[in-house]
């Protein structure tokens, strides 16, 4: 190929001034009035919010380069000093050389002249000094030196995780390539990315370049005592290793442009005939000669179908803490660095899914929801009290939450949560760097849903189902559990869920092995979670909760085996309740009020002297009977209308007879309307759970019409149903937003040709030369991709669909031709460097 260069070009920030935000390497700081949104009733929020993008990106870049002091950049430096400074990670294998790897903070590093002014070029060399210093690791779930059953059994087992530096390495070399010395870059892409080694027992060891091996989904293979036993990869491993694999031959490719770095043709079958040709007989015939799309077995194909998997099953490791951080990193390195338009634009479509889901899955960036790893007291990941309520954090992951808050924080905005932990993400920043400096962005009517709280009025439920061996790689989507979400703008009522089996079987000769337990999917309680403003609780102890944590499927063996699916919109419901202090601190005044099976608290706008309606607000009836509990929330800030007493007069009214008693059918009418059949339990009577809560059917009243739309409460056999996410046919999710009228479309049916229509109505599709290469210098065959490009424009402008792209590599041509005649087209130049019709 021409250039060695990446074909990317950076998009370059709006410039920010050091002095808006604090950079000492503790903390992310939002405290600048520049990166806020108002309170409440901010006019255009969504273009405001994205406006003030480049401001949270660069809060992220100050905390995570963090300059600890002046001597920071003075040169030069040995491989000590670097480490010392942040910059080099060392790991020791045994026997094996250390591995010292450049950490996150060098990508910071590389980005900070892009948002600041004054250390670019010291800043810079510091970096590529880190690089030359460092060596390629181990991926993986497996280091050097586990090889054998013995090793396993007797958990001699060093981790790899060199991936994950990989994700970061990514970036500095498709974004940076130009800014770090030669030496350097080329040591960054054909050492460190291509030299990631994949260690397993039973196994060749391969590298993150060239093809994908046979056995690429697993992490090794064991034969005690003559049995093989498959050891399964973990799902973010898989997604981070193909992702490296993948970008990294792209890179190589431009070096060495053969078969086994085209991630289209490197399947064994095209690499095989590209050796021997014609003369390979039967079955080693060429298996799709002078195909366009990605041959079976490539590169391309694969992450294509892994891809497909997610918006046909969703994640294996749900909403896992932490490695659902981790996955997102190579969806955006693929969304924001592949070459082939077929895998860039299956990555948009699914953090488009993922960024629709964290939309209805949290209120104010917090959430509390079922998990799958890591189920572990370390971190508070799993905190709860002896009774089984939830202690862990909603917001901060010091504090046991998920890392996603802080994530959307910065691809959002929304921060008003935040105020609680001064304005600050109490973290260094390093895991937010990749989304701040990805292509990646919110779609405006997603974003609508996370920044306009009077657009959060839905009824969302996922539900996951088992996938046999032969329809899953790995087996690991094993589990048949689901997600259900009621939201309103004061305020977001969110099922725990059921427990689930492990990921990846952890049992070795009849027993687990390893720290099996943080496998598994875990029940969290079903939660009530006020609106930021007047409960700005960012500790599940803050929250109205119902119910018990849960992380075994068979009761038999707890006392917390737990189906918490007692949630409708405005409503939930358990076998036992915990009010929180805020609640408490009511009783004895006006908004709390007993009478007969009801307590009432009146948490409306008339309660706070200064406020109007336009804020958050609610009313709560709750009532509790032989242990068992529910609640019904009415939402003051979409119904100012109502007082507190036509409340109370009305849920008396609505359901006269009500008793709550342990596993018989009960019904419940709300303000709004809904008609609610439910029933719970805490006998093991239902499910082979110990205890729940479930609503069996919901007839939908008129006052909330967004509540019916997709039927959550009754259509339970697919993905997605619900107000916001509906999955109509497999690997297809339509996102809706009611309140603007919009529909997106990501479209996955065919996995090969993603399809995605906008908001607007554009549509994107990938495949069918929508979008070509050109090389001016190419001599090799001419398909139109990036690695078999045409090498005349007039090949690519004749061959490209009408309305695509045509993509010129750095080069010159003589050739003065028409271009285009007539068809519509759009010729992009990735890097520059490109002439034509020269003399």
């Amino acid at each position: 190929m021409s250039t060695p260069h990446p074909y990317y070009r950076k998009k370059q920030p709006a410039p920010a001034l050091e002095e808006m935000f604090v950079g000492d390497g503790t903390h992310v700081d939002f405290s600048n009035p520049k990166v806020h949104l108002a309170p409440f009733g901010e006019v255009d929020a969504v273009s405001k919010a994205h406006s003030q993008f480049d401001y949270r990106a660069a809060a992220v870049i100050r905390s995570a380069a963090g300059p600890e002091n002046d001597n920071f950049w003075e040169l030069p430096h040995d491989q000590a000093t670097i480490w010392e400074k942040g910059l080099l990670d060392w790991k020791v294998y045994g026997s094996a050389s250390p591995v010292w790897s450049p950490t996150r903070k060098c990508l910071a590093i590389l980005a900070y002249p892009d948002f600041f002014v004054g250390i670019g070029e010291v800043a810079r060399s510091v970096v590529s000094e880190a690089i030359l210093a460092a060596n390629p690791g181990w991926c993986g779930t497996f280091g050097p030196g586990v090889d054998s059953a013995t090793d396993i059994a007797f958990q001699v087992v060093d981790e790899g995780n060199y991936d994950f530096a990989e994700m970061h390495l990514l970036p500095m070399a498709y974004r940076f390539y130009g800014d770090l010395t030669p030496e350097a870059g080329e040591h960054l892409i054909t050492a460190l990315l291509a030299g990631g080694r994949i260690h397993g027992p039973g196994q060749k060891d391969t590298f993150t370049c060239g093809p994908y091996p046979e056995y690429w989904s697993r992490a090794g293979m064991i034969s005690p005592l003559g049995a093989k036993t498959r050891i399964g990869e973990t799902e973010n491993h898989i997604l981070m290793i193909m992702t490296a694999r993948y970008l990294t031959n792209q890179l190589l490719y431009q070096r060495d442009p053969k078969v086994w770095f085209d991630n289209r043709r490197n399947s064994f079958d095209e690499i095989l005939y590209s050796v021997l040709g014609s003369t390979v007989g039967p079955p080693f015939v060429h298996p799709v000669a002078a195909h366009k799309e990605p041959s079976p077995g490539s590169c391309a194909f694969l992450l294509l179908d892994l891809l497909q998997r997610i918006l046909r099953d969703d994640f294996s490791e749900y909403n896992a803490k932490n490695y659902q951080g981790e996955t997102r990193w190579a969806l955006l390195n693929l969304c924001s660095y592949a070459y082939d338009h077929e895998v860039r634009l299956a990555a948009r479509m699914v953090l488009d899914y993922l960024s629709a889901h964290f939309a209805v899955s949290s209120n104010d960036l917090r959430r509390m929801l079922p998990f799958r790893r890591r189920n572990e007291s370390d971190h508070g990941r799993n905190a709860h009290n002896a009774q089984g309520f939830m202690t862990a954090g909603t917001l901060a992951w010091g504090d046991g939450a998920d890392t996603m808050g802080a994530t959307f924080a910065v691809l959002a905005g929304n921060l008003r949560a935040f105020e609680a932990s001064s304005w600050s993400i109490w973290d260094p920043g390093g895991d937010q760097v990749i989304d701040a400096l990805s292509d990646y962005r919110i779609p405006p009517s997603i974003h609508d849903l996370f920044v306009n709280d009077l657009h959060r009025r839905f009824h969302q439920r996922l539900h996951r189902t088992v996938r046999g061996d032969d329809d899953e790689v790995g087996g690991n989507r094993n589990c048949d559990n689901m997600e259900i979400y009621a939201g309103s703008p004061s305020y977001l009522i969110t099922a725990g869920g059921a427990p689930a089996t492990y990921a990846i079987d952890p049992y070795f000769l009849g027993a687990p092995r390893g720290d099996y337990v943080q496998q598994r999917g875990v029940a969290v309680t079903t939660s009530f979670m006020p609106t930021t403003y007047s409960h700005q609780s960012v500790k599940a102890d803050g929250l109205i909760q119902f119910s018990a944590f849960s992380d075994l499927t068979n009761a038999l063996y707890a006392n917390y085996g737990a189906w918490n699916y007692g949630v409708a919109p405005d409503f939930a419901c358990g076998h036992q309740m915990q009010l929180p202090e805020w609640v408490n601190l009511l009783r004895g005044t006006k908004s709390y009020v007993s009478d007969g099976h009801f307590t009432f608290i009146n948490q409306g706008p008339l309660a706070f002297a200064n406020l109007s309606h336009g804020r958050p607000g609610f009313y709560l009836a709750i009532c509790q009977e032989n242990g068992f509990a529910l609640l019904e929330a009415f939402d003051t800030w979409l119904h100012p209308e109502v007082t507190f007493a036509d409340f109370q007069k009305g849920v008396k009214s609505r359901n006269p007879t009500l008793s709550l008693q342990n596993n018989v059918e009960t019904h419940y009418q709300t303000a709004n309307g809904n008609r609610l059949d439910f029933v719970i339990w805490n006998n093991g009577s239902r499910h082979g759970a110990l205890v729940g809560a479930e609503v069996l059917n919901i007839v939908y009243g008129a006052l909330d019409s967004r509540d019916a739309v997709g039927n959550a409460g009754q259509v339970t056999g697919q993905l997605l149903n619900g107000t916001v996410i509906n999955s109509p046919r497999e690997a297809v999710v339509e996102i809706t937003n009611h309140d603007l009228g919009t529909l997106i479309t990501l479209d996955m049916g065919d996995g090969l040709h993603p399809r995605r229509i906008s908001e607007t109505g554009e549509v994107e599709q990938a495949g069918y030369n929508n979008e070509v290469w050109v090389d001016f210098d190419w001599k090799g065959p001419t398909q139109g991709d990036a690695c078999q490009p045409f090498n005349t424009l007039a090949g690519a402008t004749a061959a490209v669909a009408d309305g695509g792209i045509v993509k010129i590599i750095p080069g010159q041509t003589r050739d003065r031709t028409t271009i285009g005649g007539g068809k519509r087209m759009t010729l992009v130049a990735p890097i520059g460097g490109v002439r034509i019709g020269v003399r």
